[in-house]
């Protein structure tokens, strides 16, 4: 499985090692990643990634519920206007990304971990 080790500059998370969706398991791979980091920021690939902190997840999810329906979960951006998230259909995590101004028939399904990376890589999300 690729992960998001290659983006330089992630912070390490110190005091806070609770999983950030708690309704996923210990594998799901943002959860494994906040275990670890509280934030990333760096190239992957062609493209570029801000990983948010929690607090910056959960203020996004404010300014975007109008957008967006609560099922989607974001977690990052492009710093260009693309936010990456996932949600959950019958146990199955989908990768998303989306446009910071759009509404869900903009999400594009990217699908599981490893073809989001690989997206993220070519810079094929939009």
């Amino acid at each position: 499985m690729k992960t998001l080790d290659a983006i330089p500059n992630k912070q390490v998370q110190t005091s806070d090692v609770s999983k950030a969706w708690p309704e996923l398991d210990d594998t799901f791979e943002m959860n494994e990643f906040y275990r670890s980091f509280s934030s990333a920021e760096g190239w992957l690939g062609d493209s570029y990634i801000i990983v948010w902190n929690r607090k910056e997840i959960a203020d996004f999810r404010i300014h975007i519920n109008e957008a967006y329906p609560e099922k989607y979960h974001f977690f990052g951006s492009d710093g260009g206007g693309t936010q990456f998230g996932f949600f959950v259909d019958n146990g199955v995590v989908s990768y998303v990304s989306a446009p910071n101004i759009g509404a869900e028939e903009d999400i594009r399904v990217l699908g599981g971990w490893d073809e989001m990376i690989l997206c993220l890589e070519k810079c094929d999300y939009i």
